[in-house]
């Protein structure tokens, strides 16, 4: 399904009924990523996910930042004319879903932050610009390979080769311009006043998270008034597509 937002054509998957869940996939991400925690939570509640403007099957005109992506959020949000919802975000996700809940209370019941990202530091910016400069010159191949080794934990890249290849056609599937806007805007993120948060908040990490370590986790976490940290075995960064039952399962406990 599309929705007309702001000049863009964003792509969106509807299921189940109940509660509304909004997921917001990571950098380099799409709606697909959340296929195995949405098909095992749409007994219970009426899962949405969407492609970010510049992902997937969504258009990608003008600037891309972190308060652009939570305007198109909350935009689809009214588009689809849903109550209050839970945001569960992965990754570059979690900064939308944080700015958004910060910034438009009352249309956040509780929030979901999967890989967690609290605020990078100037070197971690800088390598995600330069990240930007790369693609733009060379295309996705040069990187995907050096990104996939560190995306998921060692136990996914063993058991679950399959997956991993999906993952890894995923982000050769991103065009490189659009990537590297995405990039820049992931290095310019704002701050948030995350003590300002008020909805109750589930911060998930992989064990095996290089990206988003359990470090960055507890940092969210101290700093949400009302939150609590989840660590899931075996998995590493891209949590949705490596465990994708455990996580909706800490999903739906949470919500009960």
């Amino acid at each position: 399904m599309f929705a007309e937002i702001d000049g863009n054509s964003l792509h969106y998957v509807s299921y189940g009924e109940g509660p509304p869940v909004v997921f917001i996939h990571g950098l380099g991400g799409s709606s697909n990523v959340w296929h195995g925690v949405m098909q095992a939570m749409q007994q219970h509640h009426h899962c949405i996910a969407l492609d970010l403007r510049g992902h997937g099957r969504s258009q990608g005109r003008g600037k891309f930042s972190v308060e652009g992506w939570a305007k198109d959020v909350q935009r689809l949000i009214r588009h689809l004319e849903l109550p209050a919802v839970t945001l569960v975000g992965h990754s570059l996700g979690t900064l939308v879903a944080q700015y958004l809940a910060h910034g438009e209370p009352d249309l956040v019941d509780e929030l979901v932050l999967v890989g967690g990202i609290s605020y990078f530091q100037p070197p971690t910016a800088d390598a995600y610009r330069e990240r930007a400069d790369l693609v733009e010159r060379d295309g996705m191949d040069v990187l995907v390979d050096p990104w996939l080794e560190g995306a998921v934990s060692p136990q996914s890249h063993a058991l679950h080769p399959g997956a991993v290849g999906l993952l890894r056609e995923l982000f050769l599937r991103n065009e490189p311009q659009n990537y590297a806007k995405s990039c820049r805007a992931l290095a310019d993120a704002p701050r948030i006043r995350r003590d300002e948060i008020g909805q109750p908040t589930l911060v998930v990490t992989g064990a095996h998270d290089r990206s988003t370590p359990l470090a960055m986790a507890e940092e969210i976490s101290s700093s949400i008034p009302v939150s609590r940290v989840k660590v899931l075995a075996d998995v590493g960064h891209w949590v949705p597509v490596e465990a994708p039952g455990p996580l909706a399962a800490s999903v739906l406990e949470f919500l009960t």
